[in-house]
């Protein structure tokens, strides 16, 4: 509009030696209509293709989103069927760690082994067991949690218990709470140090400090790990955490 109101605007008369206007006032052509319309139409194609941009932004969103969902699927169904193996059947003196370990004041300290727990509850367990792993599993965090409280205090004897308590940790952890899920890790390292569910606890005890900007805590329990559990997936984990700790630093 501005540039046809300047293109129409009219120009000054034209005065002889006399004093009279020779010509009246002229008015510069208007601007084509066929260029306002090309205007219109390239200014409604960027809108379009505004649009079709931020769809395209949206939906790799979503599939980011749903590629994490599906890796920690995998990775708790992985776990499931490792523990399928482990749980209810006794912990040969192979697979228990080079010492036993617990926790005290966020330190990875030695420990006296208890006896694993054994079930006697006529499979009643087992069934609480799977009900809050499928919690758990389908993304429902805080429910899971409540399940596996409860078993906790329904079931203290039941095989299935440390790797209760341990996913009792991992559900709060992902809600970041991590003081919960640090109790709940440790009550693993304390009361069951020979359990497969053990090294992932110390582990996660490590992210945890890492988290809460306890630099030299996180340290020693990562390195306890690398020491403890030489050649694992977590003493990887482990050294990946303290590279990037190395890192981080100023």
């Amino acid at each position: 509009m501005l540039l046809s109101g300047a293109a129409s605007a009219a120009l000054p008369p034209v005065v002889d030696g006399t004093g009279r206007v020779t010509s009246s006032a002229v008015t510069a052509p208007a601007a084509p209509a066929s260029s306002m319309l090309g205007l219109y139409n390239r200014l409604e194609q960027l809108q379009n293709e505004v649009q079709q941009l931020r769809g395209q932004v949206e939906e790799q969103t979503y599939l980011i989103d749903s590629l994490k969902k599906r890796q920690r699927d995998l990775y708790l169904d992985t776990d499931r069927r490792l523990q399928e193996l482990e749980t209810g059947k006794p912990i040969s003196s192979s697979s228990a760690p080079p010492s036993s370990l617990s926790m005290t004041n966020n330190q990875v300290v030695p420990s006296k082994q208890p006896a694993l727990p054994t079930s006697s509850t006529g499979g009643q367990d087992k069934q609480a067991y799977e009900v809050a792993f499928g919690s758990l599993k389908s993304g429902q965090y805080q429910q899971a949690i409540n399940h596996f409280t409860q078993f906790a205090s329904d079931y203290p004897t039941s095989s299935y218990l440390p790797n209760a308590l341990y996913w009792l940790g991992e559900a709060s952890y992902v809600n970041r709470d991590f003081k919960r899920a640090e109790h709940e890790f440790n009550q693993v390292l304390v009361q069951f140090p020979s359990h497969s569910k053990a090294k992932d606890a110390m582990l996660k005890i490590g992210f945890i400090q890492h988290e809460n900007k306890q630099v030299k805590q996180a340290q020693q329990t990562l390195t306890n790990v690398v020491k403890s559990y030489p050649g694992t997936t977590v003493a990887r984990l482990a050294e990946q955490r303290l590279e990037k700790m190395r890192l981080e630093k100023p």
